[in-house]
């Protein structure tokens, strides 16, 4: 029984000496690895801005995802609306993209009920385009808009005055969903149900 637990005694010394020291503060360990030039490690958003995606148009008047970088200031749809309606960069003029959403176009109001968005308009923006640049500019709005799943439909006034508009595929329609502007959807999502 003595050599049990002096073999026992024995056998928690040594376990106990090859455990990792425990420190009273966080040190800091430098890494043997170094970091090879050229491949700098993505720099974080900062927490004044956010990445999101806004769609434009190709050559081929498909709609095509663009990343921007947005300042957290405004409600999120707010700035998304923003930058529909602002001028495109330098890297997307080069790529021949454009956009439809008229640079008149200015937000009165947004209200959220659950996934629904009403989006009201001041006069003198959607409501001056026809046929094809009108539907054009309501898919970028509607696709913009519900990147994110956290929107399913849009809802769009003017003044206040609550709007049908038309689409491409199913007259004219009060409530705007992604699917009703599936014919200018970006080449990969095709076919896919939205």
């Amino acid at each position: 029984m003595k050599q049990s637990a002096l073999l026992l005694l024995v056998v928690f010394l040594f376990s106990a000496a090859c455990g990792i020291p425990e420190d009273s503060q966080p040190n800091t360990i430098t890494s043997p690895i170094s970091i090879q030039e050229g491949s700098q490690p993505e720099s974080p958003v900062s927490e004044e801005n956010r990445k999101e995606t806004i769609y434009l148009f190709d050559e081929k008047n498909q709609l095509a995802p663009v990343q921007r970088e947005i300042p957290v200031k405004d409600l999120r749809v707010t700035d998304l609306i923003n930058e529909l309606v602002g001028d495109l960069t330098e890297l997307e003029r080069n790529d021949v993209l454009s956009t439809a959403v008229p640079v008149g176009l200015s937000l009165s109001g947004v209200e959220q009920d659950n996934d629904i968005a009403t989006i009201n308009f001041n006069a003198g923006g959607l409501e001056v385009l026809e046929g094809e640049e009108l539907t054009k500019a309501l898919a970028q709005i509607v696709w913009t808009l519900t990147e994110t799943g956290s929107l399913r439909e849009i809802r769009i006034s003017i003044e206040g005055d609550m709007k049908t508009w038309p689409t491409p595929d199913g007259g004219d329609q009060q409530l705007l969903r992604r699917i009703q502007f599936i014919s200018y959807a970006p080449e990969v999502t095709r076919g896919i149900t939205q």
